[in-house]
């Protein structure tokens, strides 16, 4: 009767110990780049908008040029600056029915602006400079897109 209640009582003490938090931090083993998500993916459409030299919705001016994107107000919620303001998200191109090319192209885009007109919660409008790098020089247009948040820290 004694092994059998110390064995019970080593256990319950075994599987409390298991989960109180502790002071090292977690190891890790990655194994590919897509082992270091943050978050899970997601699909959408992406387009494409101009700057204007109007100022986007998390306050900053930026150039056609620059890597950047408008989510969804379901992300960016509807306070300021928006939520997700300065965040990195990771992108990849995985077709288009309208002949746009670039499948398999990825960006890494900073979140600078909030797209109301996106056609879906998780599409994502592009500037000029991101969309033509993920679709091979495309001008117009839309693709379906996998996307996904990067790290606070900006590793994708």
């Amino acid at each position: 009767m004694f092994a059998k209640t110390a064995v019970i009582v080593l256990a319950a003490a075994a599987s409390i110990a298991s989960a109180l938090p502790s002071s090292e931090p977690p190891s890790r083993v990655e194994s590919s780049p897509r082992a270091k998500r943050t978050t899970s993916s997601h699909y959408g459409l992406a387009t494409v908008y101009d700057q204007e030299g109007a100022y986007g919705s998390c306050g900053q001016k930026h150039a056609d040029s620059d890597f950047i994107a408008a989510l969804t107000p379901t992300w960016q919620g509807s306070s300021y600056p928006p939520k997700y303001c300065g965040r990195k998200v990771f992108i990849t191109n995985t077709g288009s029915g309208d002949g746009v090319g670039g499948k398999g192209n990825s960006v890494t885009v900073t979140v600078e602006d909030t797209c109301p007109g996106c056609p879906s919660a998780d599409s994502i409008d592009l500037s000029r400079g991101a969309f033509s790098s993920l679709t091979n020089g495309a001008t117009t247009g839309n693709v379906n897109i996998e996307w996904h948040f990067c790290n606070v820290n900006g590793q994708c």
